[in-house]
């Protein structure tokens, strides 16, 4: 979902999550919080986290409820681009759309099983969100956002895996991704 902070309103003090995904006091102007006060930060200080996720539908299933994915990282998604590594993993490229933003990269923990597709059905839940850094010289290297490593721990503000995954730009911020000019 891209763009998610628009429909939001805080008019009191904007934490620095709230700042980071661009909750402010005016939004966008749409003034949804004066008709849902959902919308409403102040009152409702959890409800942006709502928002911000890849959610899979099914076309071949219209019953099928969609799935939110959150192993994908909450941000300004701008497209997800899926494709089968060498080893049969789930590969997704994700960008995140606003001026000076990360690019991510999403492996699955296991492999894809076209003749089991039962098993593909939690390919999106379990593996390893990273984001890209480039150096000068052109070449890149994807950094893991995993609680623990590389500076994604209690100590810089990161309580657990949950809070990296629901805060990852922080979590980018904070391995030094390279931020991307869109």
């Amino acid at each position: 979902e891209e763009n998610i902070n628009g429909y939001f309103v805080k008019k009191g003090k904007v934490s620095k999550e709230e700042q980071r995904i661009g909750i402010n006091a005016k939004g966008f102007g749409y003034r949804w919080e004066e008709f849902d006060e959902r919308f409403n930060v102040d009152l409702n200080p959890n409800e942006p986290n709502r928002f911000g996720w890849v959610v899979e539908i099914d076309p071949r299933n219209p019953d099928q409820v969609p799935i939110k994915r959150t192993a994908l990282g909450r941000f300004k998604h701008e497209g997800a681009e899926v494709t089968l590594a060498k080893d049969g993993r789930v590969v997704v490229y994700m960008g995140d759309d606003q001026r000076g933003e990360y690019v991510y990269r999403y492996v699955s923990k296991n492999a894809y099983q076209p003749n089991q597709p039962e098993l593909n059905r939690t390919l999106l839940d379990e593996g390893t969100l990273s984001v890209a850094q480039f150096s000068d010289n052109g070449e890149g290297r994807w950094i893991p956002l995993v609680f623990g490593q590389n500076g994604l721990t209690p100590e810089n503000g990161f309580a657990d895996q949950a809070y990296i995954l629901v805060e990852t730009r922080l979590a980018a911020d904070q391995v030094k991704a390279t931020p991307m000019d869109r």
